[in-house]
Formats: structure tokens, sequence, C-alpha cells
């Protein structure tokens, strides 16, 4: 890199910091460095020696409050606080059984001792040098005033969010005489941290304490035996921007155990820095949430080798995307962008690139008259990548591949025509900027069919003809003859049930495609040079079943009479019969509507094998409700594939599969939650018990449900037939 021109748009010397830009990533980049020396830290407390050991604590409606509070001022206290809630799931409940205390919000209190806010600054400065934040602005914000009684507790649980930017919880306890009412912290199911506020050695009754963890640590706050516990909670936070950024991880990894373990095959302080980054985060508001990818950066630097001199010819850079649980989302082979790098560790760039620890070099050719060989010097690193929920679909086109692109903007809804406009100019440049590294006979990008079946979805909600013209014209192409093209056939139909045929039927028509239908060459080509998808008239047939009758309906039927109907015949009598869909019937009453009698016979033979076909159906699914789901998949676990199978509706992963954590278990439950599935239907939930991390698998109805409006569908279609064939 003697140009100080580094992987993925990273310029400076050898020796230069690398320096992320922006606040919030500078400030995320600093609170990471923690990890490095401090990674199982994640709670610490003591003696509050900047706050004065007389608070001044005013209450309205009662006035001055000692410390220690006794037991006649606790009383008069706890009748102006209202019993502290509790948040399960998305609703706030009160149960003594899980958490038994009364509160104070912060405006009806005041501390009057003049030491006491020069004191709270001076704590937060303590808390931010601990937490890695010396050069950033943390500050602490009153939350509540908690008062604890004989027998007052809270169950283990983790906080919920409480206001934006919020990283860390602090309690402040004055001085107090109580007994019990341990500060318990938890990781991994096991006990971690305890504060005693004190009690341990004797100064809990003449001096502040405090203690601070982060937010989405697991705690409890063991039962008072004794006395009252007053205790202030309050809030450490920090306020950022929405960057995105990269943290380069430490350890070395293979896309295997990216792909089966997600996160969870973070090492040492990589683990330790997703974990601080992931809490934090589970806490603010959806719409200021980050999403975190795991991905493989990939530089290559190619060098002209005759055997006497060796010149740098190119370099390229390429990004291959995971998400959090390990599911690729496919690769850019020719990534542009620059890379935000956070830097917790404060190396250069010569470090964090070097080629003994990085870096391998390949040759390709070989030395032939005056030709010489092509060196490759290939550098790899994972990275965890993050940026906000709010910019997911901007920086997906941005660096991500075009599909997953697509599905971030599919996410978004509702899309406006001009956004799905510039997204659709951005993803073909995209496209024609990948193609254009491309070697000569390397195969071409090109979009997906689940690329324009989720752009069709997005267009049938605009209402906008313009967009729709201008995709099938400028986008799409003739899809006939396209592998997968049957995925499509619900999406165009959509498009032209939504609009008026007079506006987008002939953008339409182009997009069916108008080639000459496949014959038995085509039948006999080897499975290499056999294109599998629909034809022109297999495609048009296939959006006429969708429709109801009308001009669409009626120019689409023109444009299927115009093939050839002998062809599509001779398919129809070879075809699966489960295949043929009601696309018999129509060409059955199109033929009659026009007395073509002759083509008409042609499908005689097709029809009773169709009926044949449902009537096995309609029995098949014609059952009363059961758990089973016998056609179940499950190839990671022959267990689970068994269970979902059989009769019961729920089972544990205990005895199963085991997980080393509660994340490995969420990862997996993320990873095997189904989606759309047509062979069974269940959710997955993790859960920890006693340190032991499990996964919960539930059947659902849906599967079942499935099943009979299939059932009810093959009836209709057989009645229709069954009606048809009076006449044939």
């Amino acid at each position: 890199f003697e140009d100080e021109k580094w992987p993925f748009g990273c310029e400076g010397g050898p020796e230069d910091i690398v320096t992320p830009s922006g606040v919030g990533s500078a400030e995320v980049s600093k609170l990471l460095a923690r990890a490095d020396g401090e990674a199982d830290e994640f709670s610490f407390g003591g003696v509050a020696d900047p706050l004065p050991v007389a608070p001044g604590l005013f209450v309205d409606g009662l006035g001055f409050v000692s410390t220690p509070l006794y037991a006649e001022q606790a009383e008069k206290l706890i009748a102006l606080c209202e019993k502290s809630p509790f948040g399960h799931n998305m609703d706030t409940k009160r149960d003594d059984n899980v958490r038994k205390s009364w509160q104070l919000e912060p405006n009806l209190i005041e501390f009057k001792n003049p030491l006491w806010k020069n004191g709270i600054e001076g704590l937060s400065k303590v808390i931010a040098d601990r937490l890695g934040y010396k050069d950033i602005p943390l500050k602490c914000v009153p939350y509540k005033l908690l008062v604890y009684g004989e027998g007052g507790h809270f169950v283990k649980h983790q906080d919920t969010e409480k206001e934006e930017g919020m990283i860390t919880t602090l309690v402040v306890q004055p001085p107090s005489t109580h007994e019990g009412g341990d500060l318990v912290l938890y990781r991994d199911g096991e006990v971690k941290y305890r504060h005693d506020f004190g009690k341990l050695d004797g100064t809990a009754a003449y001096l502040p304490h405090y203690a601070v963890h982060y937010a989405d640590a697991e705690h409890a706050l063991e039962k008072v035996t004794k006395g009252y516990r007053l205790a202030l909670v309050a809030i450490s936070k920090m306020d950022g921007d929405d960057d995105s950024f990269a943290l380069l991880l430490a350890h070395e990894y293979t896309e295997n155990s990216i792909r089966n373990m997600g996160s969870g095959a973070l090492k040492g302080v990589d683990s330790a820095r997703f974990h601080a980054l992931d809490g934090a985060n589970a806490l603010v508001p959806e719409d200021k949430k980050l999403l975190f990818f795991i991905v493989q950066l990939q530089h290559d630097v190619s060098y002209s080798d005759d055997g006497y001199t060796c010149e740098k010819d190119d370099h390229n850079d390429s990004i291959t995307w995971f998400t959090r649980t390990g599911e690729g989302l496919g690769r850019v082979g020719n990534s542009t962008e620059m890379v935000n790098f956070l830097n917790p560790g404060q190396e250069d760039f010569e470090s964090l690139w070097d080629f003994r620890t990085y870096g391998k070099t390949t040759k390709e050719g070989g030395y032939v008259g005056n030709e010489g060989s092509t060196r490759v010097s290939t550098y790899t690193r994972y990275a965890i990548v993050a940026w906000s929920t709010a910019k997911h679909p901007e920086n997906a086109l941005k660096y991500m591949p075009v599909d997953a692109a697509v599905e971030a903007l599919h996410c978004h809804k509702p899309v406006s025509a001009e956004e799905l406009g510039q997204f659709l100019n951005g993803a073909s440049a995209k496209i024609e900027a990948e193609n254009k590294v491309k070697e000569y006979g390397e195969e071409r990008e090109v979009f997906s069919m689940k690329f324009f079946r989720l752009v069709c979805e997005l267009l049938a909600e605009t209402g906008d003809p313009k967009v729709v013209n201008s995709f099938f014209t400028s986008y799409c192409g003739a899809l006939s003859g396209v592998e997968d093209n049957e995925t499509f056939i619900p999406s165009v139909t959509t498009i032209v049930r939504t609009f008026d045929w007079s506006e987008i039927g002939d953008a339409v028509l182009k997009a069916l495609g108008s080639g000459v239908e496949k014959g038995e060459d085509d039948e006999d080509k080897d499975d290499g040079e056999k294109n599998d998808g629909l034809s022109p008239l297999e495609m048009t047939l296939r959006v006429v079943d969708g429709l109801d009758s009308g001009t669409a309906q009626q120019a689409l039927g023109e444009k299927a009479d115009k093939n050839l109907f002998e062809t599509i015949a001779k398919k129809f009598r070879v075809a699966e019969t489960s295949l043929l869909g009601p696309s018999i019937q129509y060409v059955w009453q199109y033929l009659s509507n026009n007395g073509n009698e002759e083509k008409r016979a042609m499908l005689d033979s097709v029809v009773p094998l169709r009926v044949k076909w449902l009537e096995d159906q309609i029995e098949a699914m014609d059952k009363t409700f059961s758990w089973e789901m016998p056609d179940a998949d499950f190839s990671p676990n022959e267990k689970i594939q068994a269970f979902l199978r059989g009769p019961e509706q729920s089972m544990t992963t205990k005895g199963v599969k085991t997980f080393k954590s509660f994340q490995e278990a969420k990862n997996y439950a993320a990873k095997y939650m189904p989606k759309e599935r047509d062979d069974c239907s269940f959710e997955m939930e993790a859960a920890e018990v006693d340190g032991d991390a499990f996964v919960t698998i539930t059947k659902t109805r849906d599967w079942f449900l499935a099943q009979q409006t299939a059932k009810s569908t093959c009836k209709a279609s057989e009645r229709a037939l069954s009606y048809e064939g009076a006449v044939w």
C-alpha cells in the first residue's frame, strides 16, 4: 500500500491511527475500547466519594427526608408513592411476587444540599472513565426514587428502555440501616457481581454508595429482611448520530462457523465488544435501533510478474454478507463504497492490514514465451457492520447485494413511486458496475426472480402506472424461458388486476415474452443446456388463471391463441397433473367461445387426469384436526423432525440440542423459525432456566388451516372441471 490507499476507501500513512468518521461512531469506538482490558466487567460500584453524606432530600408533600430512613417517615413517604410496575412482553403489570417496592417520579423530589449537584457530576466522570468514555460527555439523569420495606424485592430481570441513548443504570443509595436487599448481577445464568452497598464493611449507615451496570444486564434485588431501603435510580446516557460503522474482528473465523453459529461464533474480545453493542441497542426505541450484520471483507491486489519485475496492476474490494444469525445474504464482488471503521484498539493502518496476519498470495498462469504470470495478494478480515433501522434501505442498496437491498426496501412499506423509481435506478447502476469488472466469459450479474417479485409487490401499492411501465420496459425485459419465472406469475397477476390494462398492457405483454414455444428438442437437452423456465404461452396462461373476466383476460387470451396450441396441448398431456392448474378450463372455455372445436378436442384426454388428481388431493386433505404434519422437514435435527411429524404440540430442545449460551439459543431460534413453508408451521422461542439455555418449539394451526383452504380450492376446481366434462 505504498500509495497510502488502503482497503475499502481508507487513506493514510502506514503508521496513521485509523479514526472513524462521525461523532456517534467515535463515541461507540471509545466505548468498545473498554472491552480490551475489561471484557468481563459490566458492573461496578462502591462508596460514592464525590457525593455528600447528607443529600438534603426534599419530597413534595412531605418535606425533608432524613437518611438513614426511619420507620415513621418511611410510612409517610410510601403513602405518597405508587406501587412499582414491571414490564412483561408489551404490558405493564404489578405483582408483589415479582416486584415489591414503591416509587416517586423525579419531578417530586429535590436534593437541597448544594454539594449534591457537583457530586453527581463528579460521579458521572468516575463512571465515564470506568466505561471508557474519558473524552465523551456522559450525563446521569434521575429516573425514580425507590422505597423498599421488609419483604421488598425484584426478581431477576432486564431493564426496559427508559430514555433514548441510555447506556447504563446507576443506583445511588444514601446512608441506610436496612438488612438484606443486595443487588445481584448475572451473566449466562450465573451470579457475576453482588453489591451490598457497604453492609459487609459496616459503612452502609454512614456513607452513600453506588452501583452501575449495563442496561441489558440481568439483575435482581434480593429481599429486604429488616428496615427500609431508599435508593435513587438514574440512567447514564449519551447523544450520538446515525453513522454506519464497521468493527473489525480481532480473531480469525471461517465462513462455515459464521453460517452455523452467527454471532455465537465470536470469541474473546470480539464477543465482549459485540455484547456491549447489542446490549445497549436492545434498550433504544425501535426507530433508533441498529441492525447488525457479519461480513467477510476481502481486498485483492493483482501484480504482473514476468520473473524480473513485479508491478501492481489493480486492486478490488469485495464483501460477503451474513445476518447476525448466520444467514447468507450474498456477495458484492466489486465494492466501491468507503467503509467507516471503528478502532477501539487504536491501531494504525499497517497493523489493521498486516499481510503476515491477514494476507496470502496466489499465482495465476505461468511463464510461457514472453508472457508472465499474475500474482494476487488477498487480504481477508471479518467484521461487524451496523447502521440504523431507519437507514436500512438506503445503506442496503449502497453496500449489499441487490436482492438484500430490495428485501430491505420491501420491509419499509409503503414506498412511493418516486422512491421506487430511485431505487430501481440505483439497483440497475449497481448491476452495471458489477458487470464492468467481470472477466471475459464470466457469468454476468442479472436481476433475480426474487427481485422482480418483490418489486412488483411494491409497484402494485404505488398506484402509479408510469413506474409500472418503466419497470417492465427498462428493467424487466422478456422473462419467458428464464429459470424460476413461475414464481413471478402471482406478482404479474396482481399488477394486471390492480391497473387499467390500457395503461400497462403493452409493457406486461413485453415482459411475458413472445418467443417460440419449447419443443421436443428442448426436452431432450442435457440438464446443463435445458432452460427450465416457463414459455411465453405457459406464462400467459398462468396469468390468465388468476384473472376475472375483462379486457386484460381477453387481451392475454388472444396472445395465447396466436401461439402454438398444439405445443401446449402436448405439454398438458405429458405434464404432471399437479402442475396443470385451472388453465385447462380456461383454454377450453376460450376455444369454445371462439367455436374452435378442433383445437378444443386436443385437450379431451387431459381433463379426466386433472379431475382424478384433484379427487386424490381432496381425499388426502379431508381429515380431522391433528398436530401431525407428516411431510415436515427439519434436516438440521432428526429428533425435531420426528416431533414435527408426530402428534405432540410442543417440545423443548433439552436433551436434543445443547446451547452454550442464551444468545446461541436465540440465534438458533431466529435461524430456523419458519417463514413461508407449505410442509409445517411452528414457532420457536429461546429461554434460560438455572443457566441452561434451550428452545421451545410449539406447533401452530397455520399448516392445517392452509390445508383446508387448499382442499376448498381443489373442490371448486374439481366441480368446475366435472361440469365441463359433461360437455366433453
